[in-house]
């Protein structure tokens, strides 16, 4: 039976999710009450703030909190003469109501966590009466400390309230239950173990797959047992299948589940940005519009809480130093009120999120005369150095080209925030700028952190991953391709030299002698970029990435670590820290890509790969370009016959089981097909039986690679020997 003290602590964790949630419904009714509605719209906003203000003083009477109910009291008063009496409300007044609102967001959390909150409790309720009694225009009084507060610094997320009981549900409305957060996040990392678990199942069925070929090649000379024994292989081997791909469609269905559960709109965030732009401006006494854009996108909620307090700092940044005054805005023939958009959109498994202003822009004379003033760059890396190396100097930790210090900026803190937060979750922040014209910066993030798709690289005999969305393209490159240039060894990749640095160098690893060609693995953070040097690539996998404890938890070049599917823990490279100057470029120079060289790069051969799977067309994508060829995607039969007959191809390596079309049919549609009768076709499949050889050749296949016993240089070889 649950005692009255676990049922108290259900009830403030309850009270602490809704007082937030009405907090926000209250900021948005006074926003819209301070844009002078009229007629049913001014009654809607009023007849909402009593709402909420009534809401609130019952529910922290029923809890205890004395003092939020006291100010809940004292609002809902106000706003009851407002609609009965008809209270005009100066911008004074709306101080008053706003710093109110503010206390009880100060005072909920705070007394959840059993910590003191810094608000004039006894002050803010004198000016709330005075307010209530029509006394004139009140002072502004004491506001809660949060308000106040510096830019938030990197923090880790707050302990997670007791999980609490569901509230009832209204008739015929969705049922829901509150769960704790950690519970959650429990349960997200234990499906990225159970994905590891999967794909350590289907190596090991792989292996099984070997087993059933070693014993069909032995017996014709040991017959009679071996046959009996291969029959039950070959029962396994099929059980086995059937298990993996039923467990393979629950482990899927209950990661898609709990990335659901844990998803979150963007408005969780988005919808805080009114207020905070209606009182910047005030502050400022800048004329500004705010329009906010994809509040329904849903993103995990461990991105969204690191996503906060670099978007804040943003918009803070866009109203300050972005906007100008409204007198030197009309000098400069721009409209006085100026404007600022906060955008967010999901493309292809990404969160991209804009926060962009019609400002003065970023000077980048500016930025260069603050930086050789700082001694950031040196006089000759000044003069090197592009205005796109230069403005990413705006990153670095104290560089601000502020005249002032401000209670907003002007401290140099708050930029190398936004991009440490942003790459703690393996994103990009990106910035375009015009002078005189505006600027805007652009966060890529992923949907989710629970699990990451990373390639698998050798580097001194040791493994090594790095999350793909890091991975620009992969490369083969030669001695005679390398170069020099302002002292640093650079390779040409798509025309322009990218430094190249040994991986085993870079982790401080003995990297092995007389390597006449290299696996290059290009890796980018924001505009960044650094050619990686490995030795070989080891393939794709989905992990989970686990922080170093302490002290090694911001070991250099480092994101974290992770277990594969056979037992061996990696470490998971940063590719932010290994695009930094000091990594890959010339110390003290800018960022990271010399001048670009005149450089035609020869006509790659083209492949399309043909696969169901999304990592092993990831890998076979990887091993091509890092080959030299130029590679195309398809998921089934279907979709790569429509590019076959849309584009010119050279050869096809194609998977064998795959939905819609499978690939002896795609084999033989490619041979009756006039136009692409002579394209080699590879089959590369997990099918080893005689029978599935037979067919192959039946259908026209110019090679059949059986994926237990692929290895690259195989497949490449096999490649050039048809193109």
């Amino acid at each position: 039976m649950t005692n009255d003290t676990d049922l108290h602590g259900q009830l403030v964790a309850i009270f602490g999710a809704e007082a937030e949630e009405r907090v926000q419904a209250m900021n948005r009714h006074l926003l819209a009450l301070e844009a002078e509605p009229a007629g049913d719209e001014l009654d809607e906003q009023l007849a909402g703030l009593f709402r909420e203000a009534h809401s609130l003083k019952g529910a922290a009477g029923a809890v205890g909190m004395a003092e939020v109910e006291a100010i809940a009291h004292r609002l809902e008063s106000v706003f009851q003469g407002i609609r009965n009496d008809g209270l005009d409300l100066q911008p004074a007044a709306f101080d008053v109501l706003y710093a109110g609102v503010d206390a009880i967001g100060a005072l909920v959390p705070a007394a959840i966590d059993g910590r003191p909150a810094q608000v004039d409790v006894n002050g803010l309720i004198v000016a709330l009466e005075r307010l209530a009694d029509a006394g004139g225009t009140p002072a502004r009084p004491p506001l809660p400390a949060a308000e106040a507060a510096p830019e938030p610094a990197p923090e880790p997320d707050p302990p997670a309230a007791p999980e609490p009981t569901a509230p009832a549900q209204p008739p015929g409305g969705e049922e829901t239950v509150r769960v704790a957060v950690a519970k959650l996040d429990t349960l997200m990392n234990q499906v990225g173990e159970l994905v590891v678990a999967r794909i350590a199942a289907d190596q090991q069925l792989g292996e099984l797959r070997n087993l059933r070929h070693e014993l069909a090649r032995l017996e014709p000379a040991g017959a009679g047992r071996l046959a009996g024994i291969r029959r039950r292989v070959d029962l396994l081997v099929r059980g086995c299948q059937a298990d993996g791909r039923r467990l393979a469609r629950v482990v899927g269905e209950l990661r898609d589940e709990v990335r659901r559960a844990r998803m979150l709109p963007v408005s969780t965030v988005f919808d805080g940005f009114p207020r905070l732009h209606r009182d910047i401006t005030r502050e400022l006494g800048k004329e500004a519009d705010l329009e906010v854009r994809g509040g329904e996108v849903e993103v995990d909620r461990a991105v969204l809480e690191q996503l906060r307090a670099p978007l804040t700092h943003l918009l803070r940044n866009a109203l300050d130093h972005g906007l100008e005054a409204a007198e030197a805005r009309a000098l400069a023939g721009k409209p006085r009120r100026g404007s600022v958009v906060v955008c967010a959109v999901q493309r292809e498994g990404v969160l991209q999120v804009e926060v962009a202003d019609d400002g003065a822009g970023i000077d980048p004379a500016r930025v260069r005369a603050r930086a050789l003033q700082r001694g950031l760059l040196t006089a000759d890396a000044a003069d090197r150095a592009d205005d796109r190396e230069v403005l990413d100097l705006v990153f670095r930790s104290g560089f601000s080209t502020a005249t002032e210090v401000t209670g907003l900026s002007g401290r140099g803190v708050g930029l190398d925030v936004v991009r440490d937060h942003v790459e703690r979750l393996h994103g990009t922040i990106t910035l375009d700028t015009e002078v005189g014209r505006g600027t805007k910066f652009r966060l890529e993030l992923p949907l989710t952190v629970a699990t990451t798709l990373c390639l698998l690289v050798s580097a001194a005999g040791r493994p090594f991953g790095l999350p793909v969305t890091n991975v620009v393209r992969l490369e083969r490159v030669r001695g005679e391709d390398m170069g020099w240039v302002a002292g640093a060894v650079v390779v040409p990749i798509g025309g322009r030299p990218i430094p190249m640095v040994p991986a085993a160098t870079l982790l401080g690893l003995q990297e092995p002698a007389g390597r006449e060609s290299r696996t290059v693995v290009v890796v980018g953070s924001a505009e960044r970029r650094t050619a990686l040097a490995v030795e070989s690539l080891l393939g794709v996998q989905e992990v989970v990435i686990k922080p170093l404890p302490w002290p090694f938890a911001r070991v250099g070049g480092t994101a974290g670590a992770a277990t594969l599917a056979s037992g061996d823990v990696v470490m998971i490279l940063n590719a932010a820290d290994l695009t930094r100057p000091g990594h890959a470029a010339e110390p003290g120079g800018a960022a990271t890509e010399p001048p670009p060289l005149d450089v035609a790069p020869p006509r790659q051969a083209s492949v399309l790969v043909v696969d169901d799977s999304a990592v092993t067309r990831t890998l076979e994508k990887g091993i091509l370009e890092a080959a030299g060829y130029q590679v195309r995607v398809a998921p089934d039969g279907a979709v790569a016959l429509e590019l076959l007959q849309r584009e010119r191809c050279d050869l096809v390596v194609t998977d064998i089981e795959m939905p819609r079309l499978d690939g002896f049919a795609l084999t033989a549609r490619v041979r009756a097909d006039e136009q692409l009768r002579d394209l080699p076709v590879v089959l590369v499949t997990s099918l080893d039986s005689e029978d599935d050889r037979r067919r192959g050749v039946e259908v026209g296949a110019d090679a059949y690679i059986v994926k237990g016993a692929f290895d690259q240089d195989r497949l490449l070889e096999t490649i050039r020997r048809l193109i």
